[in-house]
């Protein structure tokens, strides 16, 4: 997401306070954006997300997956505890996943390890693991009253991810296009509409038809879909997933 210019922001609340629902403003007061994640989060459908890549990229030795605006990594953390625990060691070719966002407090988040969590995440990761938390998250003490619980990822799971500070307009010249997943999600709504419009024709040119674009449904609210389609982008089976003709 590029925001620019960026000065004596207010970050509310502390970064570690439960899921990272920060909300960033200029020294106005004005909202820039907000750090607002989850663990699997619901506007997704992670099974069927999971499935498609598998077939996608069944014959596929290494696929590129990127996380922009990955906040302080419970999404990125979401794809590799789904692809592990369906894929086994077919998961391998997704990673690492190159997880990036343009708040250095969420990068540094990110790689502390240290994620509150309150008890509908827990229940989410269960679900979506049939009870198998553990094999992928420590509990370790909460630092901060308001959490109910925090969880540090495992080593089976925290190489599996590469977080860097980015730009997403900084990397489409020398993003790779092809065997690509890029989830570039809700995060749409905070740019201007003419930064909207160059996002998506910029994608249009990199992505290929071996590649996938992800979004989520608070980009729904600025017609992201329509946009995408306008660019050549076209419904690749699932929701708010895209791919090239």
């Amino acid at each position: 997401m590029h925001i620019s210019p960026i000065q004596n922001i207010t970050t509310l609340p502390n970064p570690q306070f439960k899921a990272n629902n920060r909300r960033i403003c200029n020294k106005s007061g004005d909202l820039l954006y907000k750090t607002t994640t989850y663990f699997f989060r619901d506007d997704l459908h992670w099974d069927a997300l999971v499935s498609l890549l598998s077939e996608k990229y069944r014959n596929t030795a290494r696929v590129n997956v990127i996380n922009h605006a990955c906040s302080n990594g419970e999404e990125p953390y979401s794809l590799v505890v789904k692809l592990l625990h369906s894929l086994g060691d077919t998961a391998e070719k997704f990673f690492p996943i190159k997880a990036k966002d343009i708040d250095q407090d969420n990068i540094n988040s990110a790689k502390a390890g240290r994620m509150g969590i309150i008890l509908n995440d827990m229940y989410r990761i269960n679900g979506y693991t049939k009870d198998n938390i553990n094999t992928y998250f420590d509990y370790v003490k909460a630092l901060n009253p308001m959490n109910d619980m925090v969880l540090s990822p495992k080593s089976n799971i925290k190489d599996k991810v590469q977080f860097t500070r980015a730009d997403i307009f900084d990397e489409l010249d020398t993003m790779q296009g092809h065997n690509t997943v890029l989830l570039c999600r809700n995060v749409w709504p905070y740019m201007t509409p003419e930064k909207r419009e160059l996002l998506a024709e910029k994608l249009s040119k990199t992505l290929d038809k071996t590649s996938l674009l992800v979004t989520g449904s608070f980009d729904e609210s600025v017609n992201i879909p329509q946009i995408l389609k306008d660019k050549g982008f076209f419904n690749a089976g699932i929701p708010r997933t895209f791919t090239k003709k």
